[in-house]
C-alpha cells in the first residue's frame, strides 16, 4: 500500500475504535480484544465482514459517543443529534453550524461540505423503484443498513425503524456498553452503581442504542424483549403505570464484557 492508503487505513481503524494507542509519542496502536476476535486468526468471527451483524456492530463502535467531550464529525453529529427524517446537504450544513455556534473550533464551509458528502456516501442508498435498491449505490458496507435513503438528487430520508436486520446479540453489546458508560463521569471514573435506566434514555439520549440505530419506540421494545430472553432475564425491562425502565442484575457492570453474547451470534454458542 502507498502512503496515502496507509494513512486512510489508520484513520478509519481509529475512527471505528478497533485500536488503542499504546505510545502517543511514536503513534503506536494495538488492536482491541474485540477487533482480534472479529478479524484475526483461524477462529475469527467474521474476517471478511460477511455478516450484517458485523456491519451493525462497526456502526455502533464508530457512531456511539459520550455526552461529555466527544470527538464529533458529521456522521456522529447526525446519529446523535439529528431529530428529523427528511434532509438535504444545505439543511444539514445549517443545522450543524447552528449547533456549533458556541464551539471554540470553527468549521470552514468546504470542510463541512466534504464531511457531509462522506456521511451520505457511506450510508446513503439510492432506490430505483419503490422496493428496488440500485446496486451501484453500495459504495460502503454501511449502505446495507438502510439508515439513509436517497429519494432524489438532493433529498434524503432517514426513517426510524424497527431495524429487523439488527441481531439481538449486537443490540445486547450496545445496551451493555451504553449502560456501562452511563455509570461514568466526564473524567472516565465510575460515579454511580445504577442498575436501572429509563426506557426513554435508552431511546433518545446522546450515544444511546435508540439514537445510533434509529429505532422506533416499538422497535426498541421488541429488541428489549428479545434481549431479556437472550440474557435469561439478567437484562429486562418493565412498563408499570407508564414508568418504563431497563434493569440489569449484574453485581458490577464495569466488569461485564459487552461482547459476551457475540459468540452466540457468530458461532451459535
Amino acid at each position: 500500500m502507498g502512503k496515502n492508503m496507509v494513512l486512510s487505513v489508520r484513520h478509519w481503524i481509529r475512527t471505528l475504535n478497533l485500536v488503542v494507542c499504546t505510545d502517543k509519542k511514536d503513534q503506536k496502536y494495538e488492536l482491541t480484544d474485540l477487533a482480534e476476535k472479529l478479524f484475526v486468526g483461524e477462529n475469527a468471527y467474521d474476517e471478511f465482514i460477511d455478516k450484517i451483524g458485523t456491519v451493525w456492530l462497526l456502526h455502533w463502535l464508530m457512531q456511539s459517543i459520550n455526552a461529555h467531550n466527544a470527538e464529533l464529525n458529521t456522521a456522529r453529529w447526525f446519529f446523535n443529534y439529528f431529530n428529523g427524517v427528511r434532509l438535504d446537504k444545505l439543511q444539514l450544513a445549517k443545522e450543524i453550524q447552528l449547533s456549533l455556534a458556541n464551539h471554540d473550533k470553527k468549521l470552514t464551509e468546504s470542510t463541512l461540505n466534504k464531511d457531509i458528502d462522506c456521511l451520505l456516501q457511506m450510508y446513503g442508498v439510492r432506490k430505483t423503484a419503490a422496493t428496488k435498491v440500485n446496486e451501484d449505490s453500495f459504495t460502503s458496507p454501511f449502505t446495507e443498513l438502510g439508515l439513509i435513503s436517497q429519494v432524489s438528487t438532493k433529498d434524503y430520508r432517514a426513517e426510524l425503524s424497527a431495524q429487523k436486520s439488527l441481531p439481538v446479540e449486537i443490540f445486547a453489546y450496545a445496551v451493555i456498553d451504553y449502560m456501562t458508560r452511563k455509570q461514568l463521569g466526564p473524567n472516565g471514573e465510575k460515579e454511580n452503581n445504577n442498575n436501572t435506566l429509563s426506557f426513554d434514555s435508552l431511546l433518545n439520549d446522546i450515544g444511546s442504542p435508540g439514537r445510533v440505530f434509529r429505532l422506533t419506540t416499538a422497535g426498541l421494545s421488541e429488541k428489549l424483549d428479545a434481549l431479556e430472553i437472550l440474557s435469561e432475564g439478567k437484562i429486562a425491562w418493565t412498563d408499570t403505570q407508564g414508568l418504563r425502565q431497563v434493569q440489569h442484575c449484574y453485581d458490577d457492570l464495569q466488569s461485564v464484557d459487552p461482547g459476551m453474547f457475540l459468540k452466540h451470534y457468530y458461532q451459535g454458542e
